[in-house]
C-alpha cells in the first residue's frame, strides 16, 4: 500500500519524508546553478569610488566655465604634460555647483570636498561652507584646442554618477537618475562604446540648456561634432538638432 499523509497528521511516512526530501535538495540545487550562470553573465561592476565622509582640503584656481573646475598644481617638474590636475566640481545632491561657485572665475581658491573617481578621472563634491578666495585674479582659463571632428557613438550619462557615486551610472537603469542630475546642473559626459569620454558643450562651447538632452541620456546615440582639449580634459562639441538615436 502506498504511504499516504494528510496534514494534520503528526508526522509524514517515513518513506515520502525520504523523497520530499530528495526533491527539495534537487530543486534548490537546481535553483542555485542557474543564479550561478545569470550572475555570471552579468557585467562586473565599474572600479569606481566616492569618498563619502571624508572631505580633503584642496587649494587651486577656479575655471567656472563651461563647467566648474578646481586647477590644483602639480609639483615638480610636470615636462610636456598640463601643469594643472584638473578636477570637477559638484554641489551636494543632484546639483551643479555653477551658483555655489558663481563670480569665482578665475580666482585662487580653498574648499573642502569628497573626491569621486573612476579611470584616471577625478570629481570634488563641494562642500558649500567651505569655499574661501586666497588671492586676486589669476591668469584666464586656457583656450581650447581643436583636435578635429569625430563621429561616435555611444551614451549621455551624468559625471557625477557615472564617476563613482553610483554603480552602475550609466544604462537604462539609470535614466531617471541621471536625468534629473543633468537637470540641477551635473556636468553631462559622452561614453563612447569605445570607452572614451567627453564632457559635452554645445556650438558655442557652452553647457547645454539643463533639459535639452533629456530625450538622449541613457540612450545610444551617434553624434558628430568638434573634439576640444583644454589641459587634461576633453570636451565634444555637437549640435543637438543632429543626434541620432542608436539601434
Amino acid at each position: 500500500m502506498n504511504e499516504f499523509y494528510v496534514g494534520y497528521a503528526p508526522k509524514m511516512p517515513a518513506g515520502l519524508r525520504v523523497f520530499v526530501r530528495k526533491v527539495v535538495i534537487s530543486f534548490a540545487a537546481v535553483a542555485i546553478a542557474v543564479a550561478a550562470v545569470l550572475l555570471s553573465g552579468q557585467m562586473p561592476f565599474a572600479k569606481s569610488t566616492f569618498e563619502f565622509g571624508e572631505a580633503r582640503s584642496l587649494e587651486g584656481i577656479l575655471e567656472t566655465t563651461p563647467y566648474p573646475t578646481l586647477l590644483v598644481d602639480r609639483p615638480g617638474d610636470v615636462g610636456s604634460n598640463s601643469k594643472y590636475s584638473r578636477y570637477l566640481l559638484v554641489a551636494p545632491g543632484k546639483h551643479g555647483a555653477d551658483l555655489l561657485l558663481e563670480g569665482l572665475n578665475s580666482k585662487r581658491v580653498h574648499l573642502k570636498g569628497e573626491l569621486i573617481y573612476r579611470g584616471g578621472q577625478t570629481m570634488i563634491e563641494v562642500q558649500p561652507a567651505s569655499v574661501q578666495t586666497l588671492a586676486n585674479t589669476e591668469p584666464g582659463p586656457a583656450q581650447f584646442h581643436s583636435l578635429g571632428k569625430i563621429t561616435a557613438t555611444g551614451e549621455i550619462v551624468d559625471s557625477k554618477c557615472y564617476l563613482g557615486v553610483m554603480n552602475p551610472g550609466m544604462g537604462k537603469v539609470h535614466r531617471d537618475c541621471a536625468s534629473r542630475c543633468i537637470s540641477g546642473g551635473i556636468p553631462p559626459i559622452f561614453v563612447t562604446t569605445a570607452g572614451d569620454k567627453f564632457l559635452l558643450v554645445d556650438l558655442e562651447g557652452e553647457p547645454f540648456q539643463r533639459d535639452a538632452l533629456r530625450k538622449f541620456i541613457a540612450e545610444p546615440i551617434s553624434v558628430q561634432g568638434e573634439l576640444l582639449q583644454r589641459g587634461d580634459s576633453k570636451f565634444l562639441k555637437i549640435d543637438l538638432a543632429e543626434a541620432q538615436h542608436g539601434n
